[in-house]
C-alpha cells in the first residue's frame, strides 16, 4: 500500500509513505528511504532546498509527532498533528497539534503553553526566527506569535504576513464590523 507521493523541489525525486511488513515508512523513487517503521506516516514534504524530508508519524498507537530525515521528535502529541511547515532555510519546523481537545503549536520539538479552540496554518518569518498563527478562542480570532497572544479580539482575521526582517506583521482583521489593515511591530505582541 502507498499513500500520495510528493516531489522534491528539483522535481527529480519522488517520496511516498509505503506499508511494508505491517508498518509504514517512506520510500524514495523505488527504494525504501527511512529505516524507521511507524504505525502511520503521512503529510510528508521536503524543505525548500530539498535537504530535509519530514512527515507526520505515529510511533505508537494514539500518539503523533514529526520525523525529519527519519529522526522523530522527542515529544509525542495526542489527538493529531495537522498543518505543519518548514522555514525557508529548513531549520525551523512548526506544527499545529490537537491534544486534550485543545489546539496549539509545537516548534522544533517545543510545545507552546497557550491552548486555543483552533489554530490555523503556521506562518514562519523569512529568517526562521519567529512563528505566528491565526487562532480562535471563545468565538473570537486573533494572532499568536512565539507563544504570545495579541490583545485584540476580532470577528474575522486573516493569516499574518511577516516583513522580510521578521520584525513587523501585516494583520488584516474585522473588528466591530470594521475592516482593518495594520502593520505592527512584532514586539507589540511578544514584548520588548
Amino acid at each position: 500500500m502507498v499513500w500520495e507521493p510528493v516531489f522534491d523541489p528539483t522535481g527529480h525525486k519522488v517520496a511516498a509513505p509505503v506499508r511494508t511488513d505491517g508498518k509504514w515508512t517512506l520510500a524514495q523513487d523505488s527504494d525504501i528511504l527511512w529505516d524507521g517503521r511507524y504505525l502511520q506516516v503521512w503529510r510528508q514534504a521536503f524543505s525548500a532546498d530539498g535537504k530535509q524530508l519530514a512527515a507526520v508519524v505515529s510511533p505508537k498507537y494514539g500518539r503523533w509527532t514529526l520525523a525529519v530525515n527519519d529522526h522523530p521528535w522527542s515529544i509525542t502529541l495526542g489527538e493529531m498533528v495537522a498543518d505543519w511547515a518548514f522555514s525557508n532555510d529548513g531549520q525551523t519546523l512548526a506544527a499545529v497539534f490537537k491534544q486534550d481537545e485543545h489546539w496549539s503549536l509545537a516548534i522544533n520539538e517545543k510545545k507552546w503553553q497557550h491552548r486555543f479552540d483552533m489554530v490555523f496554518s503556521p506562518v514562519i518569518s523569512d529568517n526562521g526566527q519567529r512563528v505566528a498563527a491565526r487562532v480562535e478562542k471563545n468565538g473570537n480570532y486573533t494572532i499568536a506569535v512565539d507563544d504570545h497572544v495579541w490583545d485584540r479580539a476580532c470577528q474575522v482575521i486573516w493569516d499574518p504576513i511577516f516583513s522580510q526582517d521578521g520584525e513587523k506583521l501585516l494583520i488584516r482583521s474585522v473588528e466591530d464590523g470594521i475592516f482593518y489593515r495594520r502593520v505592527i511591530p512584532v514586539s507589540d505582541i511578544v514584548g520588548a
